[in-house]
């Protein structure tokens, strides 16, 4: 119970860790048809700039859940994640490994602001499957390679083993260049909370438009509501206070509160006072100028094989 208590869903683990997967996926050629036009695109690209080393320093797109000694092949996923939700890392990055680095350039950045936009309709999906059927119904049908049968969770992995989760909770987030559902675990002493990846699905009709969308960037949004407004909206599809916010944005506090405070006026995003913070959201309509010209995933429904398992805490 206490597992499932802290069982979070997040929107994306950013686009620096999904080009991580992006190099992954694009070597091996996968993800099926409608990766397709965005391995001739980013052949093209690639073919344009200059040439970097073959065999680059590549973060492992996912270690071993836990190996003998107890440490986990996670480590650089955790980083990630946390400059995402802090809201330090995005297009702007620079990945010292240099292949991963041009992949971010060159098959992330070009989709982003719609394949973000996809990755946070997943998610909301989910919360309202959690919403109106509980934890066991968003888990049952999170992916067809996932599995659920209190208190254990199930990926086929590929690979045996167990990690129980005592106490540590359980991340949950969605990706669109990773193809298979992977658990990123740290070292036992750390405490850090398992993070599962899984795959949103992207069908032909989804894919075409995540493809078409290279360079149209989130102008539209920008030239409705202003550019830094339009930060605003995209930095809240995560709640947070307005010092964070102005973090995320590069901005004071102050500036963050003034612009919170337009979008409030205008129904795009709420505000509830916690102690002596101010917690900022989207609102539904909000939410909806975020994700704008965005393909909607469809929902996973199948059960999953039997793999690697999740013990949840009893």
């Amino acid at each position: 119970m206490e597992d499932l208590a802290q069982l979070k869903v997040l929107p994306t683990v950013g686009p620096v860790a999904e080009a991580v997967f992006a190099v992954d996926l694009f070597r091996r050629g996968g993800g099926g048809a409608p990766f397709t036009r965005w391995r001739d695109a980013v052949n093209l690209r690639m073919r344009r700039v200059q040439p970097v080393p073959v065999t680059p320093r590549v973060p492992r797109p996912a270690g071993p859940p836990a190996s003998q000694d107890g440490t986990g092949g996670g480590a650089w996923l955790f980083d990630l994640l946390a400059q995402e939700q802090e809201g330090t890392s995005g297009d702007g990055e620079h990945p010292p490994d240099p292949v991963v680095r041009r992949m971010l350039q060159l098959g992330v950045a070009p989709y982003w602001g719609k394949a973000r936009g996809y990755l946070q309709i997943d998610r909301d999906y989910r919360c309202r499957v959690m919403a109106g059927g509980g934890i066991e119904g968003m888990l049952r049908n999170l992916h067809t390679w996932v599995g659920w049968r209190p208190p254990t969770l199930t990926i086929a992995s590929g690979r045996g083993g167990e990690i129980q989760l005592r106490g540590r909770g359980l991340a949950i987030v969605p990706s669109l260049f990773i193809d298979r559902p992977r658990i990123f675990t740290g070292p036992r002493d750390e405490q850090r909370t398992p993070v599962l990846v899984y795959p949103t699905i992207l069908d032909s009709a989804a894919a075409n438009t995540l493809w078409d969308s290279a360079g149209a960037d989130d102008r539209a949004l920008a030239a409705l509501v202003g550019r830094t407004r339009a930060r605003v909206l995209e930095a809240l599809t995560e709640t947070c206070n307005t010092s964070e916010l102005g973090r995320r944005l590069g901005i004071s506090p102050a500036a963050a509160s003034q612009h919170a405070a337009v979008l409030r006026g205008a129904g795009l995003i709420t505000s509830r006072r916690r102690f002596n913070t101010m917690l900022h959201s989207l609102t539904p309509l909000g939410s909806a100028l975020v994700t704008v010209g965005s393909p909607v995933p469809k929902p996973l429904t199948d059960r999953g094989d039997q793999g690697l398992e999740l013990t949840l805490a009893p």
